[in-house]
């Protein structure tokens, strides 16, 4: 934020507030702030404010904030001429969140093509009734794929989705022997139990029922529920899908039921992996560029530093990318 503002800009924006401190100094009283919305956080300041402010706005209350930027011990911060609450009808919870730089509803759309493909009439069905869903496509394309690592934004699930399909494709190529309509639906299936573990508000966070039962149990519930609908579905199919989703993550300490135990399931895990951890590593880069070192910090999560080099410039995800040397 700090990057697009600059000493004597007007700013008029809704965003929620972050950090809310009362002063005292010898003129009367004046309120310190730290407002964020998804562009990042922004210091503010607000003398003599009235009781009403004073009493009313809280931290993660979400406000309409009027000021101008000035600067203050070489840093920008907002003095506030006017702040008032917002009620949720006021505002949509998303324009807080970081969101994907790629389409949804063009990735959807090219799942869907993807569906459409598969030569199993029992697949391509089951999958055609989920999916084309109106009430499940909106959900799914606002839906991020985790909290904080991976494809963690507005959009995420259906970015991982996407390309997780492209993964499969390709190695049902180099691999003939594998079922590739199974692969296909296992990759679709995996991770929608997500959509009732994570909850999109003004953050991402875990729903009540995400944390106590997990995106694993609840996507095969999810599918269950179908394949109850579905009187001719081979039992087979269904029991070989459920495995897929319950060993998606590899293994029992990675918070797997059970391992992969078929060739499609293990392939699964390989490019859920694959595809997480690259794109958690690529936004680690891009969160991390300001830094401008050859070497990232460390990161926990792979328990390394990230080596960035000199010439290789991170930008956000979906614009073009720009080198040093031109």
């Amino acid at each position: 934020m700090q990057d697009v503002l600059k000493v004597g800009d007007k700013v008029e924006r809704v965003m929620v507030v972050a950090k809310k401190v009362r002063r005292s100094f010898t003129g009367g009283k004046f309120l310190l702030f730290q407002f964020s919305d998804r562009d990042g956080i922004l210091g503010g300041v607000f003398w003599d404010p009235g009781a009403d402010v004073i009493k009313d706005i809280h931290v993660h209350d979400v406000v309409k904030v009027k000021g101008e930027v000035q600067e203050y011990q070489g840093t920008l911060q907002l003095k506030v001429i006017a702040i008032e609450r917002l009620n949720e009808k006021d505002y949509d919870p998303v324009q807080f969140l970081q969101v994907s730089g790629r389409s949804s509803e063009i990735l959807f759309d090219e799942i869907l093509k993807t569906i459409a493909s598969i030569n199993d009439e029992h697949l391509r069905s089951l999958l055609q009734v989920i999916f084309e869903d109106t009430g499940f496509r909106e959900n799914f394309c606002r839906a991020p794929a985790a909290k904080g690592w991976h494809h963690s934004y507005v959009g995420g699930l259906a970015e991982h989705v996407h390309d997780m399909l492209r993964l499969a494709l390709r190695s049902a190529e180099v691999y003939p022997e594998v079922d590739r309509d199974l692969l296909l639906a296992g990759v679709l299936l995996h991770d929608l139990g997500k959509l009732q573990e994570l909850s999109v508000t003004r953050h991402i966070d875990y729903s009540d029922m995400g944390r106590l039962l997990g995106h694993i149990s609840l996507g095969v519930e999810f599918l269950d529920e179908y394949l109850r609908g579905m009187d001719d579905f081979p039992e087979e199919t269904g029991i070989r899908l459920k495995h897929m989703i319950l060993s998606h993550h590899g293994s029992l300490e990675n918070g797997s039921p059970i391992v992969p135990m078929t060739v499609e399931a293990l392939l699964l895990h390989y490019i859920d992996n694959l595809d997480a951890q690259v794109r958690g590593t690529l936004q680690m880069l891009e969160k991390d560029n300001s830094s401008g070192g050859r070497w990232t910090e460390y990161v926990k999560l792979l328990n390394r530093f990230i080596y960035r080099g000199v010439e290789h410039v991170f930008v956000p995800h979906g614009e073009e990318e720009v080198r040093e040397d031109g």
